[in-house]
């Protein structure tokens, strides 16, 4: 795992190194003395009120796994405005503020190549998918196999509070007003008009991608994503489904099962009936294709950030970001493309794709 691989410091290789070779978008549960320590640190340093910090256009990204949702988020999230969950925050939800604290103020860090091995860095800043946070907002479990709709009335004024207190939080941590809340979860479809219920000028993003290339990917995705839970011996999850939670997603695993195009065909064109069985009742949506930002990477972000409301970013991660654009060091050999035809080929042919 070292190939490759920079440490900003000796004491982020020393303290750090074992757990960047056991990464998960599933975190390792932190040790209990390091969570204790956090908390403290939360509660000592960062008991204050974050009321005043507005939740103002939040920007949602929608879109299945596999399907660019990560290179489009790290492209806005290098946004100078840009507020997002980082991976140490992910690992450590009640103390966002403090690990954040600790890790600028330390200077910790390890950045490489992420364990899906998809030409994607990652380091403890990198923008995260908030799978712990959604288990803590909203009650989801990351091995049900169907997740029904929830709608804002669905929760308490208490439950809602604590939701938004954390994206005040979050916000707190890049500067607070000013900036905008910016978060990338593939599972999110069955989620959005909840989502514009809680926050109602948020703005949704879904991005498409070819149902053939996502088919196969996904089957890559869950092959990864399982073999590195058992290499890590996870403590609390022992095998995952990494596939939006559709309502015939059981159906598909038992007739086909997780590794056959035939049932990841099948989510594609599933999750994407339900975006569009929802997009008439979001306030901002914009649909945008992988394939376009990979072709006129410039056109197709300037549409997105005016859309968004923002200006063309000036940082110096973000110009790193887009020269990264199509660029990829892993290779992909996709078959049984026939297949996926004839299982979701009216989709494929509404879409442009065939």
């Amino acid at each position: 795992m070292d190939k490759d691989v920079v440490y900003a410091n000796w004491w982020s290789k020393a303290l750090f190194r074992k757990n960047f070779e056991k990464q998960h978008y599933i975190p390792l549960p932190p040790r209990f003395f390091d969570r204790a320590l956090l908390k403290g640190i939360e509660r000592a340093k960062f008991n204050r009120d974050f009321s005043g910090i507005r939740i103002e256009k939040p920007i949602f990204i929608v879109g299945l796994p596999r399907s660019g949702t990560t290179l489009l988020y790290n492209l806005l999230c290098a946004h100078e405005r840009a507020a997002f969950i980082t991976n140490s925050m992910n690992s450590f939800t009640d103390a966002v503020c403090a690990i954040e604290w600790l890790r600028k103020t330390f200077h910790l860090n390890i950045r490489g190549e992420r364990f899906l091995a998809d030409s994607i860095d990652t380091d403890f800043g990198s923008p995260s998918e908030p799978i712990m946070f959604w288990a803590k907002w909203f009650g989801r479990d990351v091995e049900a196999m169907h997740w029904e709709e929830r709608r804002g009335t669905d929760f308490t004024p208490a439950q809602i509070d604590a939701v938004k207190r954390d994206f005040k939080k979050i916000l707190f941590c890049f500067g607070g007003d000013g900036h905008r809340l910016v978060l990338k979860y593939p599972v999110m479809q069955t989620e959005m008009r909840m989502l514009q219920d809680l926050f109602p000028d948020a703005k949704f993003i879904h991005i498409l991608r070819d149902g053939r290339d996502v088919a196969h990917s996904l089957i890559k995705l869950y092959r990864l994503s399982n073999d590195q839970l058992a290499k890590i011996n996870h403590p609390t999850v022992k095998h995952i489904i990494p596939y939006p939670r559709v309502e015939r997603l059981k159906e598909y695993l038992d007739t086909y099962g997780p590794e056959s195009v035939e049932c990841t065909a099948r989510v594609w064109r599933d999750a994407i009936e339900l975006v569009d069985r929802v997009r008439g009742d979001l306030t901002n949506f914009i649909e945008v294709r992988h394939e376009s930002i990979v072709r006129d990477p410039h056109h197709e972000l300037r549409k997105i950030f005016d859309f968004c409301e923002l200006s063309w970013p000036s940082t110096r991660e973000f110009t790193s970001t887009l020269e990264t654009v199509g660029r990829v060091r892993h290779k992909n050999d996709y078959r049984e493309n026939e297949t996926i035809e004839r299982a979701v080929g009216p989709m494929l042919q509404r879409l442009g794709y065939l």
